[in-house]
């Protein structure tokens, strides 16, 4: 027998994540999304090894961040082009999963990008012209929008299950957070929403990724009931949406612009939030050493390159530099001022409406302690969901269990909904 036909393997690719908890994260979030046909476990995890291999001799070039940005770019692009050869040919549903798959790997790439720099915007614009790409071969009604917005306009995206149904539907807002995109939600929310007969609009607000592609002026705003405003009065008029039962979902940070906005919009008839953010402040500071939360001291933009590593961590630096693009600040005192405005308790109470509060096991104590006070403060109905270890489903926004998350959100808002029928 020769040597090559002597023994059985099963592959030679590894499982191994990251030991940065950062970048493990964001390979959960990206293998979550596979549950939604957001990206291929195969494709992801070879990504993972080439990243730590590339990064092992790339330290001083930027380390792993850069190999990470590379690597999802080049998935992304390979990955694309699979679509539009599939789409070329007449083959719609193959060209749709790679379309869609490469969305989110050009996401990935974006994520890790200085904002500053031309690429961010470049994988950004790339994401999301595969998305409209690929979700143009769903068989259901899509259309990417322009919801007027000032002067500007807000992207957005709105699906329908099909466009057979003979009267108004039940319809879901979801509204990303610090970091996500419409793009990304779609994988997080809109396609369950899809498969249990809901319109779905997907879209992002001031300062949010999917817009400041298009408008990198607009900042995140506290007031987030005024972008939400014209997010409404959008959908009153479209004659698919049956207003009287219309749900917001916010995820990250959007629990901080849901909540908000729930305040103070009264055709919002049912909220969802995972988790819930009251002040925005004390949960972006739950990143931070204690020690420097305390007594914080002046960092400023143009200082970051050359703070050295051991004084502050990579994933604290992409962070800051991060924070101060959306929210348009140069230095971490003034974000911490900005911050202040950000703030949601003393207008809990005028939220009547039936609420959900969903929050990870995992995600730490301030999370768990806003939830609290947000089930305690509103005014209306509360149902309270903690997700735990045992159902892979323990960190932020349930990133390894979407199906769960889903199943819970949707069955309480069927039942809410259900409710609320003459």
């Amino acid at each position: 027998m020769s040597a090559v036909t002597q023994g059985v393997e099963r592959g030679k690719l590894k499982t191994l994540g990251f030991t940065d908890a950062e970048m493990e994260f964001q390979l959960q979030r990206g293998l979550g999304a596979a549950n939604y046909g957001g990206s291929s476990v195969g494709e992801l995890l070879a990504a993972a090894q080439h990243i730590r291999s590339r990064s092992d001799s790339n330290e001083e070039a930027g380390g792993a961040a850069e190999c990470w940005v590379q690597v999802h770019a080049q998935l992304a692009q390979q990955t694309e082009k699979l679509g539009r050869e599939a789409l070329a040919k007449g083959h719609s549903i193959s060209a749709r999963d790679h379309l869609l798959r490469a969305s989110m790997y050009y996401r990935a790439a974006e994520y890790f990008c200085d904002p500053y720099q031309p690429d961010h915007t470049r994988w950004g614009l790339a994401s999301r012209q595969a998305f409209i790409l690929g979700a143009g071969q769903l068989g259901t009604p899509f259309r990417a929008v322009e919801i007027p917005y000032g002067d500007a306009c807000i992207p957005a995206y709105f699906l329908q299950p099909d466009d057979s149904h003979p009267t108004p539907r039940k319809t879901i807002i979801l509204n990303t957070g610090f970091d996500g995109c419409g793009e990304e939600m779609y994988f997080m929310g809109g396609l369950a929403g899809l498969e249990r007969g809901y319109n779905v609009l997907l879209f992002d607000g001031p300062g949010q990724t999917g817009m400041t592609r298009l408008y990198p002026q607009l900042k995140f705003r506290p007031d987030w009931e005024v972008p939400i405003a014209s997010v409404v009065d959008w959908l009153s008029a479209q004659p698919s949406v049956d207003m009287d039962r219309l749900a917001l979902y916010g995820v990250s940070l959007g629990g901080y612009f849901a909540t908000r906005a729930a305040c103070f919009e009264p055709r919002i008839r049912a909220l969802a939030v995972n988790s819930p953010i009251l002040d925005l402040k004390a949960y972006q500071l739950g990143f931070f050493p204690p020690e420097t939360v305390s007594a914080p001291p002046e960092v400023r933009l143009e200082w970051l390159p050359e703070i050295p590593r051991n004084e502050l961590p990579d994933h604290l630096r992409s962070l800051l530099k991060m924070a101060f693009f959306r929210f348009g600040a140069e230095s971490l005192h003034e974000w911490l001022a900005k911050l202040d405005d950000f703030q949601t308790g003393q207008y809990l109470k005028q939220i009547k409406i039936p609420c959900l509060s969903m929050v990870g096991a995992a995600e730490g104590a301030n999370p768990h302690e806003q939830a609290r006070a947000f089930c305690k403060g509103v005014s209306g109905p509360v149902t309270e969901r903690v997700f735990g270890f045992d159902e892979g489903a323990d960190t932020h926004c349930q990133v390894g269990n979407l199906v769960l998350s889903a199943a819970v959100l949707y069955d309480w808002l069927d039942e809410v909904f259900a409710q609320m029928a003459p």
